[in-house]
């Protein structure tokens, strides 16, 4: 399928659209103003560690303390790296073994308060956390991995012919590296020439290089190596053959773009594209809203029903409804077909708006098996197109599946929003009869405190001044009588709905 990489550049904000097909398949935005973390590397210093916890604090000059898991301060190779499952075809090294056999690791026996330490972020701050770290440090190139504490040989499980793998593989075992480093082949090493491999492994290899120096140069906490802005890593990851233009609205960031692919893949070049039209870019093509409808909590199926989608700060959770799409004679089929787009757009729905932890899907029930099947194929397939790490469980007899995606970055929704000041995150407000109520025991407390007989008024929202002048059970009548005095209900229609401002006359 034919792609078009689109990206957009106006107010701070840097937009880039996967387009395929001429519909939106991915989306990211990164803001100029803020600098982005995630696989930068840092010289830290042990703050704490916590043994309860199994994990340690570093300064690695940042606002918050980084946290390091004991399992990150484990020499190894990881499993997942740069958008890439790894497969390994070696057995782990002995010592690994006799560790395990002598019990789990404890983070006070690795690391000291005061010690220096070589960390890596792996996942940027979220809320209240500091940035995750690790010491399994990572260099991703064009082509390879560079993995400077693991010795071992990992090809990407994205290369599934075995013949394929054995070929690479044997290509780089005959590569010299820096004692004790190792290589990882990414997917777009696949059909990969020998010179190419070795030219991108040379490059990594000079690059930690660099770093090791800088590191005995540097006092902790300091910054040892910036990893690329986002639009930059799509151009070293994502250009394939597939991708037949690379369309750009501002200068700068074409000319910047040109630079950045001429050292990753000189061939596309020619593939981009000033954009000059004055009809807005993203609005040419159509996606302008595909991407409002990112924050919509309500995403409609082609078939006419829909989806919903509830995030919460542990959990998304989202439901599955055939809305309109009814069909009486056949009720079975309705819902099948309504699960099966359900499952390809949630999948892409997890995608565009970069949401990571649980997600629960609530299916909506089958009772053909083969349909339950079918529906969970299109969701595995529809995330194997996901760059980041998902992991999914089967189908419950409720129909029910959970799986879980990584979550390396904040996600858009949370990049571009902040909790409502008003309703504080909650999604409501009060009704109009329940602010009525709160406004008439605020006036009651009031009043106990007032001088006798001293006229006051209630200013609120328009809606709820009305409900309350209504007064159908009589509370202000009763609550005029019991202290002498005179309330006068006033609207402001610049109240937020659940405002309430009592004053003396």
């Amino acid at each position: 399928m034919k792609k078009k990489i689109l990206i957009n550049v106006e107010a701070g904000e840097r937009r880039t659209a996967i387009v395929v097909e001429n519909k939106l398949d991915d989306y990211f935005v990164d803001r100029l103003e803020q600098e982005a973390i995630v696989g930068n590397i840092y010289k830290g210093e042990v703050n704490s560690v916590v043994p309860a916890i199994g994990a340690a604090f570093i300064d690695y000059g940042a606002a918050k303390n980084g946290f390091l898991y004991v399992t990150d301060v484990i020499e190894a190779m990881p499993e997942y790296v740069e958008g890439e499952i790894i497969y390994e075809a070696e057995a782990p090294p002995a010592g690994r073994k006799e560790r395990r056999n002598k019990g789990p690791l404890k983070i006070q026996d690795l690391l000291k308060a005061g010690q220096e330490v070589l960390v890596q972020v792996v996942k940027e701050e979220i809320g209240t956390k500091g940035a995750r770290l690790t010491t399994n440090i990572s260099l991703p190139g064009r082509y390879l991995v560079f993995m400077p504490n693991s010795s071992k040989i990992g090809i990407s499980r994205k290369i599934r012919d075995d013949k394929e793998r054995k070929r690479i593989k044997d290509i780089l075992k005959t590569f010299r590296l820096p004692k004790g480093a190792g290589l990882i082949a990414r997917t777009a090493a696949s059909g990969c020439a020998k010179r190419d491999l070795a030219r991108d492994a040379k490059f990594l290899a000079k690059q930690w290089a660099r770093i090791r120096v800088a590191s005995r140069k540097k006092s902790a906490p300091s910054q040892l190596w910036h990893e690329l802005d986002i639009t930059s890593k799509i151009m070293r990851d994502m250009l394939t053959e597939e991708v037949e233009k690379i369309i750009i609205d501002e200068k700068g960031e074409f000319r910047r773009i040109k630079h950045v692919v001429a050292n990753f893949s000189p061939k596309f070049r020619s593939r981009i594209e000033l954009y000059k039209d004055d009809e807005p870019l993203f609005e040419r093509y159509g996606i302008e809203k595909d991407i409002d409808r990112i924050f919509h909590r309500k995403i409609f199926l082609k078939c006419g029903g829909y989806i919903t989608i509830e995030q919460t700060e542990g959990m998304i959770a989202i439901d599955v409804n055939t809305g309109r799409f009814i069909k009486k004679k056949d009720p079975e089929a309705t819902i099948y077909r309504a699960n099966v787009e359900a499952a390809a757009e949630t999948a892409r729905q997890l995608r565009l708006r970069d949401v990571g932890g649980i997600v629960v899907i609530d299916f909506i029930d089958m009772l053909d098996e083969k349909h339950r099947k079918d529906v969970f194929n299109t969701l595995q397939k529809e995330l194997r197109k996901d760059r980041a790490r998902t992991h999914i469980a089967s189908v419950s007899e409720l129909d029910i599946v959970e799986l879980t995606r990584q979550r390396t970055y904040k996600s858009i929704e949370s990049a571009s929003y902040q909790s409502c000041p008003y309703c504080e995150g909650r999604g409501r407000i009060k009704s109009a009869e329940t602010v009525s109520i709160l406004a008439v025991r605020k006036l009651k407390n009031f009043l106990k405190k007032a001088k006798p007989r001293q006229p006051v008024e209630i200013v609120l929202h328009p809606d709820v001044a009305a409900k309350l002048r209504k007064d159908e059970s009589g509370f202000l009548r009763r609550l005029q009588r019991t202290f002498r005095t005179k309330i006068t209900v006033l609207e402001n229609n610049r109240f937020h709905f659940e405002d309430i401002e009592i004053k003396r006359v």
